[in-house]
Order: C-alpha cells, then sequence, then structure tokens
C-alpha cells in the first residue's frame, strides 16, 4: 500500500494488480474491478481472477492450444503469480519485480506516488531471458466498476479510428473514428457513453501526431475522474472493453498497450494482421533483450459536473487536464518521475 495526505494506492502482491486507487475523503475506489474465474472460459487457464489493474505481458488475449497444454494463461500469467515485492526510494514508493519461465520474461516495476497529489507513477522494464528472441504483447489493463461505474460514466480519449474486435471476417472490417464504435451486429456506438448494452471490446490507435496517449473516465455522480497518461511510442493502441448484465454495464476495461488484436500471437502473424492502421500489433524482443515502459495515473475532483475532456498533456513537468469548464492543473511534487 502507497499512501500520501489525500490518496491510497492498494497493490495485490499475487498478480500485482492495482486493486485500488482512491481518496481519503470519500473512499470511492473506479478499480474495484473483479472478474471470478466462474466467468473464465476453461481455454483461458486462469486460477486466480483478474482484479482492478493488471498487466498483461507475453500476451493479450487467449494462449494457443500448446501454450495451454504447457501452462501459458490468458493475458499472460504476471497476472496470476505471486510477485516480489521491496520499499522503494522513499516512503512512498515500491518495487516489484517477477519472472516467469513459461513467458520466458522477467519484469521489474517501480511504483511512486507523488508526495503531494493523488498521481501514481509506474516504471516497467521487461526483459527476456530466453536463449531466443520471441515475439510478445504487452497491455495494461485498467478496469472500471461500481460505484464509479454506472450509467452516467463517461470516457474520453484521444484516439483516432478503430474497429469491434467481435467483426468478422477481417476484410469485412468497418473502421470508425473515436468514440463511435460499429458493434459487431452492425450498430453504432457512442463509446464515450456507458448508457449502451454492448458486449465487445473496440479497440484504436492513437493519432501518430501525438506524443502522448491519455484516456479518462469521469463519474458525474461522484464528481471524480480517474485518468491515464502515457508515451505514444510504448503504447500505441487503446483498448475498450464493455461487460453487461441484467441491463448494466458491470466492466468498462480503459486498456493501453501495444496491440490493437485479442488474438494468440501465431494468430496475429498467420491472418496477416501484424500491422493494421499502418500500426504495429506485434512486438519483437531478443534474446537478453531489456524494453522499458512508463505510464501516470491520476485523481482529479470537480466542484462541477464536467461535459467533456479535450485534452491531457504535460508540460513543465505539470499535468493539465482540459475540461470543457477550465484547465485543471496537476502540479506534481516529484517532478523527476514524470516521463
Amino acid at each position: 500500500m502507497l499512501c500520501n495526505d489525500d490518496a491510497v494506492v492498494e497493490i495485490d502482491e499475487c498478480g500485482a494488480a492495482i486493486t485500488g486507487f482512491y481518496l481519503k475523503e470519500d473512499g470511492i475506489n473506479p478499480l474495484s474491478f473483479e472478474l471470478p474465474l466462474t466467468q473464465m472460459s476453461p481455454t483461458d487457464g486462469m486460477v486466480k481472477s483478474f482484479k482492478g489493474h493488471f498487466l498483461c505481458l507475453g500476451r493479450w488475449g487467449p494462449p494457443s492450444t500448446g501454450e495451454l497444454a504447457s501452462g501459458a494463461v490468458k493475458h499472460g500469467d504476471f497476472a496470476t503469480r505471486r510477485w516480489q515485492t521491496s520499499v522503494g526510494i522513499c516512503e512512498s514508493a515500491l518495487d516489484m519485480s517477477a519472472t516467469s519461465s513459461v513467458e520466458g520474461l522477467r519484469v521489474k516495476r517501480r511504483m511512486v506516488l507523488d508526495r503531494q497529489e493523488p498521481v501514481l507513477f509506474v516504471r516497467e522494464s521487461v526483459t527476456n531471458i530466453n536463449p531466443l528472441g520471441r515475439f510478445y504483447n504487452m497491455v495494461q489493463h485498467p478496469t472500471i466498476a461500481a460505484p464509479f461505474l454506472n450509467d452516467s460514466t463517461r470516457v474520453f480519449c484521444n484516439a483516432s479510428r478503430g474497429f469491434c474486435q467481435g467483426e468478422r471476417p477481417a476484410k469485412a472490417r468497418s473502421y470508425t473514428e473515436w468514440p463511435l464504435g460499429m458493434s459487431d451486429n452492425g450498430n453504432s456506438v457512442d463509446l464515450s457513453m456507458s448508457n449502451h448494452p454492448d458486449n465487445n471490446v473496440y479497440s484504436f490507435v492513437l493519432g501518430k501526431q501525438s506524443k502522448f496517449g491519455w484516456i479518462v473516465a469521469y463519474s458525474p455522480a461522484a464528481r471524480l475522474a480517474i485518468g491515464y497518461i502515457w508515451l505514444r511510442s510504448d503504447y500505441p493502441w487503446v483498448n475498450f472493453w464493455q461487460d453487461w448484465s441484467n441491463g448494466k454495464m458491470r466492466y468498462r476495461g480503459l486498456e493501453f498497450g501495444t496491440t490493437g488484436v485479442h488474438e494468440p500471437l501465431h494468430r496475429i502473424i498467420e491472418m496477416g494482421r501484424s500491422t493494421i492502421l499502418g500500426e504495429k500489433t506485434i512486438r519483437y524482443l531478443d534474446a537478453g533483450e531489456q524494453v522499458d515502459t512508463c505510464y501516470t495515473s491520476f485523481l482529479l475532483r470537480t466542484e462541477r459536473e464536467l461535459e467533456y475532456v479535450s485534452d491531457v498533456a504535460v508540460s513543465d513537468k505539470e499535468i493539465y487536464v482540459k475540461t470543457d469548464r477550465e484547465v485543471y492543473k496537476i502540479g506534481v511534487a516529484d517532478k523527476g518521475n514524470l516521463f
């Protein structure tokens, strides 16, 4: 657990999921999501529930038949294994690491909660410990749920073109511009809203002119927003998962990563989908090679209800959130952690 005067971050050592990020004044936790094992397919190979914001590493989506038999699981097994933890460079920091012999990867993570603001900095390093290179994908999987998520919750993002994962075949795929999506039954969906019954995953690329990618989810009832900002070079794809049950949206995935194709790695290549919309959907990590990524998450309380968020930016090591009413400035104290 990481704390400052205003906020709390909770981490599950088994799976390293961020299961809580909330303000002390009300305790409303946007990351209250937990997917029971009973709702997962046997082909997922899962032995532990997905929670909060977890890391998909190795793959985004299911393993192949042979990989499943060898112990691989959906989204990679870093979300299921116990990570080692140690106190970081200060009281508000935490270092974590895990190694997967199945994936042949090692990951190290440093998490720092700003000393003054509800801002969380996360840096991760992934190393290929195999004697051979391998294809892989890496996706951050934050998912919001009730009470933060309800039919009035809005989602904003600087995505550009995208498609629905459920639509088949690939050649007939209909591309749309954010925030509109075309569902697999041909209906148009406004993905900035949370009141349209639709169980699908929608994937979008970020505009190539953007240095950063960002997502903000806002709950008018709570006057609270949770946001993410990251380097586009690290994660050029955003993926929005929607899960409905009994007339209500239970979960919304606000995912960002290296891919927009929810398939086993070999299928991405076999289907000729290693590049979509001019963006790679699979990456290669050479033997012994290391790749470093980072992102920043923040909470924002608003006095008045927001209609939209038009931009999130970093300038002079501060975060600016531009809305329909005003520009909110988050002046972080730990500026050295912000990209």
